[in-house]
């Protein structure tokens, strides 16, 4: 995999791709009504990206509600590995994971994930909340900090990607809580981010991905194939037995629960996602200022004033 490097002027450039990408979803967020379906928030995230000037996409606009927000059903979508090493699946492409006609409804959980570019410079977030009351889910969302300090403070110690993947998981087992990213493609916590070659051209569209997206992926993924070449790869997964290396991570943890409703079992997925810097001599993540990190700040805060007020005079 080759090291990316980047400047001050360039990380401020795809910080303000980030901070658009969660401003589009936040958007769409407040137009939600009951009755809409993940196939119209998606295209209103997509078309709230184009109007602010985005150039393409990493990857399109994605909206899931309800359990569907927890993957439930799907099943990973074919790897580079399956051949070899299979999976105990029949070969798929993903298409569950498309928007589709579910429609929202009050107490529902709601995941918008998006990656917009531009001039190729791309950034990837998902957002979770639920649309009315739901408790289990306001709990989830609060239990998915620990993993934002955790990450980072395993990068720096320097452990390998599929140790810190293999603890996270295990932290999430631990709370009660299923790993949901391992249905993604390859099954991954993270993946990298970067410039899109041939950005300004039509990328077409492949299950919500454009052809620039494959294009920046595959060479990286397709070198991890061969005896050593690399034995690096783009994608943080269980098996990714080496470091982070310098460049931009996406990073997303996404966490889901079965449990019981008014009417008969539900479940329902919570994430966050956003973008790790890695340099020859650190990590960061690249901006503090986001939904969820303000929300456990607002949290913190709440319960520190409650504390206050029952302190006796």
């Amino acid at each position: 995999m080759s090291q990316e490097h980047y400047p001050k002027e360039e990380l401020d450039s795809y910080r303000k791709v980030q901070s658009l990408a969660y401003e589009a979803v936040e958007a769409v967020r407040k137009e939600l009504y009951p009755g809409i379906t993940e196939k119209e928030a998606a295209r209103k995230i997509d078309d709230y990206i184009r109007k602010q000037g985005g150039s393409s996409f990493f990857h399109f606009g994605f909206a899931w509600f309800g359990d569907r927000t927890a993957f439930r059903g799907f099943k990973r979508p074919l790897s580079l590995n399956y051949l070899t090493k299979g999976e105990g699946l029949l070969p798929h492409f993903g298409g569950k994971f498309q928007p589709s006609n579910r429609k929202l409804e009050e107490g529902m959980a709601v995941i918008l994930d998006v990656a917009p570019t531009f001039a190729g410079r791309a950034a990837d977030v998902g957002y979770a909340f639920s649309y009315g009351e739901n408790p289990e889910h306001d709990k989830a969302l609060l239990h998915l900090e620990e993993y934002r300090d955790l990450i980072l403070r395993r990068v720096l110690e320097e452990r390998t990607l599929s140790e810190i993947y293999l603890e996270v998981d295990a932290r999430i087992r631990a709370a009660g809580y299923v790993n949901c990213h391992s249905i993604y493609p390859q099954g991954v916590l993270g993946h990298k981010v970067g410039r899109l070659p041939a950005y300004n051209f039509p990328g077409g569209r492949v299950n919500g991905f454009p052809f620039q997206t494959f294009a920046y992926l595959f060479p990286q993924m397709l070198k991890d194939l061969i005896p050593g070449v690399s034995g690096h790869s783009p994608l943080w997964g269980a098996n990714s037995d080496f470091r982070a290396e310098p460049g931009l991570w996406a990073v997303e943890p996404h966490i889901g629960k079965m449990y019981e409703g008014s009417l008969g079992p539900k479940s329902f997925g919570a994430k966050w996602e956003e973008i790790l810097v890695v340099t020859d001599s650190t990590a960061y993540w690249l901006d503090d200022d986001l939904p969820h990190v303000r929300l456990w700040k607002e949290k913190k805060k709440s319960k520190s004033s409650l504390k206050k007020e029952k302190v006796p005079a």
